[in-house]
């Protein structure tokens, strides 16, 4: 009796291996579709972390604070070479929704001397504006807010630098030093997919040593 119980239910579960199976519901949606609660002893805790799943699919618990800690990307070498390290690669907008925008704020500085003093960096990209009728153009741009801005007026404090200067999707940072003969400078690069709403924010150092960036935020807006 227990040889044929064993068979049915290796048969049962070989003929749903590849069916949608339901708990509390006789039409299914999904590979597993539970209509009620669902409790997982092993993923009790005291922290109500959240549960998240790794690579492979395996759920485990994350705290928090581990998601929203700054997360810190050193952009470094040996030498002055030109070196690039991604700072955020992922969702911004939504391209349907034409009010849809991101901000990545980050702080960073340089091993160099007048740009190393942190400084405060907020990416805006949003679709732009038409000036003549107020419409939305269709072209999406990243717009660069720092906390630093640079002036020739005399009564302002120094230092003036490091020197910012904007150019389409880039932000440019000047040091006062030197390396190798020239002068040190980063930049903060945005690559935007109108296509997908991703975005690509990287640093590239040059005539650097070291870049360093803390990743803040990346907050995302949709209409209402």
């Amino acid at each position: 009796m227990k040889t044929k119980t064993f068979f049915l239910t290796a048969f049962a579960l070989c003929s749903f291996a590849n069916a949608q199976v339901g708990i509390n519901t006789t039409t299914p949606t999904s590979t597993l579709d539970v209509n009620g609660s669902v409790r997982v002893r092993g993923l009790s805790n005291n922290e109500q972390q959240i549960v998240t799943a790794n690579a492979d699919g395996t759920f485990g618990l994350l705290s928090p604070e581990e998601i929203f800690s700054p997360k810190a990307i050193l952009n470094t070498s040996t030498s002055g070479v030109e070196l690039r390290a991604t700072i955020y690669e992922g969702k911004c907008f939504q391209p349907t929704d034409n009010a849809s925008s991101c901000v990545v704020s980050l702080s960073h500085y340089s091993s160099c001397l007048g740009f190393n003093t942190p400084i405060e960096t907020k990416i805006v990209v949003g679709q732009n504006i038409t000036p003549a009728n107020g419409q939305f153009s269709g072209v999406w741009s990243a717009r660069y807010i720092d906390n630093k801005g640079v002036t020739t007026d005399v009564t302002k404090p120094i230092p003036q630098y490091p020197i910012i200067s904007s150019a389409a999707g880039t932000s440019n940072y000047l040091a006062s030093s030197y390396l190798g003969g020239l002068q040190c400078t980063a930049d903060l690069v945005t690559t935007i997919d109108p296509t997908t709403g991703n975005i690509k924010v990287e640093s590239v150092k040059r005539n650097m040593f070291a870049h360093l960036i803390y990743l803040l935020s990346v907050a995302r807006s949709r209409s209402l």
